[in-house]
């Protein structure tokens, strides 16, 4: 992320047994959860940014 970007806080629902899970791995690695979440959304988000890419580049133009 570019240092000087702007950001925006999501917010999500989890079971609380999912909860203790995600607040153990993130324990374990010594990491804050928000960090552990960053980490596992930043494959998908990619992934998203390249499927828009390839869909902007192959939208036709309308010169009417």
């Amino acid at each position: 992320m570019p240092p000087h970007s702007l950001q925006k806080q999501i917010s999500i629902f989890l079971p609380i047994d999912d909860w203790r899970r995600l607040r153990a791995e993130a324990a374990r690695l010594h990491l804050p959860i928000t960090e552990v979440c960053r980490r596992w959304i930043r494959p998908g988000l990619s992934a998203l940014k390249q499927e828009s890419l390839s869909h902007d580049r192959a939208a036709p133009v309308d010169v009417a």
